[in-house]
């Protein structure tokens, strides 16, 4: 039988399993598509409980008797007292780039180069791959450095988001470890939504004189119309334009047009709810099996995962995941 145990320290504060422990809850969400890893804890009023304040430090593992696993590493963001418990609400190191604006031109360099730059001015360790590569790249503070980086992971098809360690991972999705979830034996429920590609085709334009003369020329001097397409899988839908003044060249536009395409080409994602699973994370891969959908089975990728441990329902894990 499997025992779920857990470790959260919170400022100088640790809290374990225990007869006096004031732990009521945990919950930690990790998604992808959401700018900042987040959890929430709910607590009995004690004495620890009371020293709890904003900007304590955080550091969450759970998992089951000595296997315990990191999920989460950040900061508290707020503390609700109530009558008979406190509620302790915190978010991971995307806060640093959140609050990081610039203002800055990059000259020929990669998306990647453009995304290790900003980490590190966050002081964040960035794992980022190369991606597209521009003649001239404009950053300004009417965005933030997330806003930026989500940007360039869109105009790459990266994904781009916060290890529990809290690092800043920028890549494309490639089968890694893969977690093999069985109806039966781990998997709980589960759900499925399948969409029709409504897209035929995108087009991205910009404008550069590189695609004419060269990368290593000065956009700015004389401007040409750049253009690359990518058709869909299918025949029918809308004809996407796209006008984007950071492409400069034919070949990046081209980079970009199929990167678009691809994300808009995913229609199979879904839900399944987990006997507790403290080691998957964002960005690895789920095989699922068992299933009485055909379709539901096979190997996705894992875009969100919650966990929540408490005293009342024990641990589970909740994959969001994508085709």
């Amino acid at each position: 039988m499997l025992k779920p145990t857990y470790k959260v320290k919170i400022g100088s504060e640790t809290f374990e399993p225990g007869a006096q422990s004031p732990l009521v809850s945990v919950r930690v969400n990790q998604d992808i598509d959401i700018p900042a890893d987040s959890f929430e804890i709910v607590f009995g009023v004690s004495d620890k409980t009371m020293k709890i304040k904003e900007g304590d430090e955080v550091s969450i593992q759970i998992g089951y008797e000595e296997d315990l696993k990191e999920v989460f590493k950040g900061t508290v963001d707020g503390v609700r007292p109530g009558v008979s418990d406190v509620t302790v609400r915190g978010l991971d190191n995307a806060t640093k780039l959140l609050e990081l604006r610039v203002n800055q031109v990059y000259l020929s360099m990669n998306a990647g180069q453009i995304v290790k730059d900003l980490a590190n001015k966050a002081g964040i360790k960035p794992d980022a791959s190369d991606g597209v590569k521009f003649s001239v790249y404009y950053l300004d503070d009417s965005k933030n450095a997330h806003e930026h980086i989500r940007d360039l992971a869109q105009k790459c098809g990266f994904d781009a988001y916060m290890t529990p360690e809290g690092n800043l991972v920028f890549k494309k999705y490639t089968k890694g470890t893969v977690h093999v979830l069985e109806y039966g034996v781990n998997v709980i429920e589960a759900e499925v939504q399948e969409d029709r590609p409504t897209v035929k085709s995108v087009m991205v334009q910009g404008e550069s004189a590189s695609s004419f003369k060269g990368a290593d020329s000065w956009p700015w001097l004389t401007k040409k119309e750049v253009s690359g397409t990518k058709e869909g899988p299918s025949s029918m839908g809308a004809e996407i334009l796209v006008q984007d003044a950071s492409v400069r060249e034919t070949g990046a536009a081209g980079d970009v047009a199929g990167a678009l395409m691809e994300n808009m080409s995913r229609t199979f994602s879904g839900t399944v709810n987990i006997v507790g699973d403290a080691g998957i994370k964002l960005g690895e891969t789920v095989e699922i099996k068992g299933m009485s959908n055909s379709k539901m089975n096979g190997e996705f990728q894992v875009r969100s995962v919650e966990h929540y441990i408490s005293k009342a329902s024990g641990f589970t894990t909740q994959i969001g995941w994508r085709k």
